[in-house]
């Protein structure tokens, strides 16, 4: 069983202004992560954010969404509150919400990876030797994400247990994009034609 907690705190610094409310397509940025969540068998899915139009349309789409009111205290405050939020599970999925060109087949592969090493590792998408989102820890290492502070995130965790990774290979490095920057945000809207809603 694995929880899927989306990470929607951030606040978009350098783009200037939320990039999770911007246009791709006809939807939002952050609909096409969270409708991708929701068509995977997880046990529990939900979203974590501080704005309310990304919490509505969350609740919407059948999402548990969860505000996050102290996100001026960093990423860690998101982990926290995700993992507070969802039942106890073998893994925990996390994502961000500025990933839209992740595929539902990648995600499935990742699940698959986690569950066929006895859901132990730390699993971690990866093309030519560039990691990227989503990434699920396992139950045992909860603890230590509880207790990240401030702006620290995941990393820090996975940096102690590197003999705890395993690393999935994927075809489409446009799967790894995060939109970051409005020159991100341009490459995103170039490459329309590639995508596959």
């Amino acid at each position: 069983m694995i929880n899927a907690i989306i990470m929607a705190s951030g606040y978009s610094k350098r783009m200037g202004k939320d990039k999770l409310l911007m246009p791709f397509r006809d939807k939002l940025l952050a609909e096409y992560i969270m409708e991708k969540v929701i068509s995977c068998n997880f046990y529990s899915s939900i979203i974590v954010s501080k704005d309310e139009r990304i919490l509505n349309i969350a609740t919407k789409k059948g999402l548990k969404a969860v505000e996050n009111k102290n996100a001026y205290k960093g990423q860690s405050e998101s982990i926290k509150l995700g993992i507070n939020s969802t039942p106890i599970a073998d893994g925990y999925m996390f994502f961000t919400a500025d990933q839209p060109l992740i595929s539902i087949d990648t995600i499935k592969l990742l699940i698959n990876t986690f569950n066929k090493y006895d859901s132990c590792n730390i699993v971690i998408p990866r093309i030519k030797n560039r990691r990227g989102n989503p990434v699920i820890f396992p139950k045992k290492l909860i603890g230590e994400l509880m207790s990240l502070e401030g702006d620290n995130g995941g990393k820090n965790v996975i940096n102690k247990h590197t003999e705890d990774i395993i690393f999935v290979d994927i075809k489409d490095e446009y799967e790894l994009t995060d939109i970051d920057t409005y020159e991100d945000y341009k490459k995103l809207l170039a490459f329309n034609d590639r995508y596959d809603k």
